[in-house]
């Protein structure tokens, strides 16, 4: 556990709101008593490489963004969850609900996860309750953990939701390590990174896999988290080339793995897992747990003759039961696409692999190596496109505008983010470029969409690195202490 001597800006933020005076109605002195606060801070992540791969048991690459969101949190004395959102960077105005800690139970013990679903989704002006209130459900029933009372949470965010940048895991895993390090549990980045997930698969209803929940709580400031997602264990960093960075532009196009298209993909690569093991069984060969423990080449010669492009849902009911997904679920009028969706998690894993050594083998001062981890990423966004049918034109239009400018002028490579959709481009370039291109790129963007859209930036701590903050009221007013 450690923190910077310049704290981010997140915390920079909440000191300045936290010692507002009473008078003032855009502080906080409404809100929290003089009780202690704790205060837990999550980045942002950019999917460098690896997206949708990693529910395939894919090895993806991670970046840490030098923003993210913060979830401050002071015991009450009642059991009321008070929840207020702040975001931050423009004027807005706070959004705030209350959860009876009631709601959780049913007769002697918890309720089950449907039925804290289906009161998150009831209203829908607080729907978004769900990420917050759905994680501390999760680490309630999970790990046996009682409240005899309920908190103030304060969740203040420096970033966009829905853009592709992990903002839901963020806000999940924010909650989690505020309430680990407030009750003392000392629970592990893999646990914190599972509770998350189940938080958004059970509760929110996103079938997402651990990738961002695992890159936010275990990332490093300034280097990028090799994560093997069987199911979630972080293998160690991979440098940033000198010179290079990594930047990422909002399509501002909205972005949700909750939708069907992302849903859609992923039940067709199970679909393709499930016709793989049948083939697999029919030869006495062992079931695969995860897609990508086959090779490209074993894929091409056993198995991808064998996987339609297509299949409508009852029919893949009728021959094979079950798509052995317990977070998605076969629509039997539906139509799903197999062959790509099981493709590209296959090629992806290999991509992702060769990206990172690219990227040594660049730190090391190999230049060539550069272009080669910028083509990789070119390669990703288009199965992206064509395998998955994930991306859309406005994204398309981004990537192209890196690849026009090319390598040459120092830029390496560009690719869709996440579960696609829209959401943000990745980038990857010199440091110079990337401050000379990357505003004329968004400036040519903005001519399309009528909007000059976001860049996101930078590298901070990941939620384990930065660990928690205490904060006391004395008659000094209010001081934070790392804890």
């Amino acid at each position: 556990m450690s923190q910077q001597s310049v704290l981010p800006f997140e915390i920079q933020e909440f000191e300045r709101l936290l010692k507002r005076p009473n008078s003032d109605p855009t502080g906080l002195a409404g809100f929290f008593s003089g009780g202690e606060i704790w205060v837990g801070r999550v980045p942002a992540r950019l999917d460098v490489m690896g997206g949708i791969a990693d529910y395939s048991g894919a090895n993806v690459c991670e970046a840490v963004l030098g923003k993210g969101m913060l979830m401050a949190l002071q015991p009450r004395t009642d059991r009321t969850l008070r929840i207020r959102t702040i975001q931050q960077g423009r004027r807005s105005l706070p959004v705030e609900t209350r959860i009876p800690l009631d709601y959780f139970t049913s007769g002697d013990g918890l309720t089950g996860y449907s039925e804290i679903r289906d009161l998150c989704q009831s209203n829908p002006l607080v729907n978004w309750v769900a990420y917050i209130g759905g994680s501390i459900f999760t680490m309630l029933k999970e790990e046996s953990v009682s409240l005899p009372y309920g908190f103030s949470l304060l969740l203040l965010s420096a970033v966009p939701m829905n853009v592709g940048i992990g903002s839901s895991a963020a806000v999940e895993i924010g909650t989690l390590s505020c309430l680990n390090a407030y009750l003392g549990l000392n629970l592990s980045a893999e646990r914190l990174s599972r509770l998350g997930q189940m938080a958004e698969n059970h509760v929110v209803g996103a079938p997402c896999g651990i990738m961002d929940q695992t890159a936010i709580t275990s990332g490093r400031q300034g280097r990028l988290t090799h994560i093997l997602c069987r199911p979630g264990k972080v293998l160690g960093d991979v440098p940033i080339p000198r010179g290079t960075g990594f930047v990422g532009i909002n399509s501002m196009i909205r972005h949700s793995v909750a939708g069907n298209p992302y849903a859609d993909t992923r039940i067709g690569a199970f679909m393709g897992r499930r016709i793989i093991n049948a083939i697999r069984a029919r030869t006495g060969l062992a079931p695969l747990d995860y897609l990508t423990e086959l090779s490209v080449t074993e894929f091409r010669a056993q198995y991808a003759a064998a996987l339609p492009e297509e299949i409508v849902g009852s029919e893949f009911v009728a021959a094979h039961r079950t798509h052995d997904d317990p977070v998605t679920t076969i629509q039997p009028d539906a139509t799903y696409r197999v062959a790509g969706p099981t493709r590209h998690p296959i090629e992806e894993n290999e991509r992702v692999l060769k990206f990172m050594d690219s990227l040594c083998l660049a730190d090391a001062g190999d230049d060539k190596a550069l272009i080669t981890a910028g083509e990789l990423m070119y390669a990703a966004h288009e199965s992206y496109r064509d395998n998955c049918q994930l991306s859309v034109p406005e994204v398309d239009f981004l990537v192209e505008a890196v690849r026009k400018r090319g390598a040459a002028s120092g830029l390496y490579g560009a690719k869709i983010t996440g579960g696609g959709t829209g959401g943000t481009v990745a980038i990857f370039g010199k440091l110079e470029a990337l401050k000379k291109h990357v505003p004329e790129i968004a400036e040519e963007y903005s001519r399309r969409i009528g909007v000059l859209p976001d860049v996101f930036e930078g590298t901070s701590p990941g939620a384990l690195e930065f660990g928690a903050r205490r904060y006391r009221f004395s008659a000094t007013g209010w001081t934070g202490e790392p804890v």
